[in-house]
Order: C-alpha cells, then sequence, then structure tokens
C-alpha cells in the first residue's frame, strides 16, 4: 500500500517537473515520471470517489500532468492536442502552483 505524505510528495513532483523543464528532452527524467506515476498516479482516484478529496488540488493536476510528459513530452513525437510549446507552459503552470503551495 502506497502511503501518502502531502509534503514528500510535493517535494518530490517539484524536483521531477524542475528537472523536465530543464532538459525536457532527457530520457531519464521521462523514466522517472513513468515510475513516479506507476506508483502513485491512482491516488488522485481518490478525489472521485471520496467526498472530503483528500489529495491537494495542486498536486492531483501534477500527477495528471506526468502522464503528458511522458507520453506526449518533447520526444519528437508530438501529438496535435499536445505540442512541445502547450506541454512546457502547463508543466510550468503546475510547478508555480506546486511552490505556490509548498
Amino acid at each position: 500500500m502506497v502511503e501518502f505524505n502531502e509534503k514528500k510528495m510535493r517535494k518530490e513532483l517539484i524536483h521531477l517537473y524542475e528537472a523536465f523543464l530543464r532538459n525536457p528532452k532527457n530520457k531519464l527524467v521521462r523514466n522517472v515520471a513513468i515510475k513516479y506515476n506507476n506508483l502513485y498516479g491512482g491516488l488522485s482516484a481518490y478525489n472521485d470517489i471520496l467526498v472530503k478529496q483528500p489529495i491537494p488540488k495542486d498536486i492531483e493536476n501534477a500527477l495528471g500532468g506526468l502522464s503528458t510528459i511522458y507520453q506526449y513530452g518533447v520526444w519528437g513525437e508530438n501529438h496535435e492536442a499536445f505540442s512541445d510549446e502547450k506541454i512546457l507552459k502547463d508543466a510550468k503552470k503546475i510547478l508555480e502552483e506546486l511552490k505556490k503551495n509548498s
């Protein structure tokens, strides 16, 4: 079972998003995003089923953004709905929200 530690998770997500924005084509960052998503990506589903919504919105958005990064990120395989510019803009916005709430 995965334990939710809001402070630790926000710090890890900030680090991951900063690494992605520093070097968006880094395959290691992509692999870390995949592993992190596999481990924690399902947490945001709790907000869909519980009235209390235990996962803060910024963390929920950051977890959701990981799949966009590793599926459609700047890997040379652009998708019309996820251009490099949009992915980078969204990642910057998510990072700002994470930092604001840390």
